[in-house]
């Protein structure tokens, strides 16, 4: 542990006064070892990081359409007003209608839902692909301040949840 207070004091200072070099433009520290292990480590680490990163998706087949959008795991929320009232719709496709949860508390809306494995298979089939999301979507979001969150209803209708919010008089 006092090896590690010792790297500790000489090294801060050092990295500092490198970092204020790098600002002025005088290289104060070019050809110090200490630092030039330091890049190293760092560079190592970029390498195993983007290798890392590259073996996790290399399997993946991506539609080059799609968008990081397309990745995002809640789901995609409109909220428009409707003069008298607030409507909020939200695809929630394969939930359980009766696992979705819905709390409105200090204006702040949060909607739960929750899908898991159905397992339908029938003696002799075999599952060539599935692909799904399994497990719980969470959204949350500030709602308008003349929003009255103690008289919503909500409607689940084909994949698409909908909150309808009426404004306070």
């Amino acid at each position: 542990m006092k090896n590690l207070i010792k790297i500790a004091l000489i090294t801060i200072p050092l990295s500092l006064a490198y970092t204020d070099s790098n600002i002025t433009g005088y290289d104060l520290f070019k050809n110090d070892p200490l630092i030039k292990h330091f890049q190293k480590i760092q560079a190592d680490m970029d390498k195993m990081f983007e290798e890392l990163h590259n073996n996790m998706f290399k399997e993946m087949k991506l539609n080059p359409t799609l968008t990081t959008k397309d990745f995002s795991f809640s789901p995609d929320t409109d909220l428009v007003d409707k003069g008298d009232k607030y409507e909020l719709k939200m695809n929630l496709a394969g939930m359980d209608k009766n696992s979705i949860k819905i709390d409105i508390k200090d204006n702040y809306l949060s909607v739960q839902a929750k899908s898991e494995d159905k397992k339908e298979e029938k003696k002799g089939d075999k599952v060539i692909f599935q692909e799904r999301h399994l497990g719980v979507i969470q959204r949350g979001m500030t709602l308008p301040k003349d929003a009255d969150g103690s008289k919503y209803t909500s409607d689940y209708t084909n994949g698409v949840l909908t909150i309808t919010i009426p404004k306070k008089k």
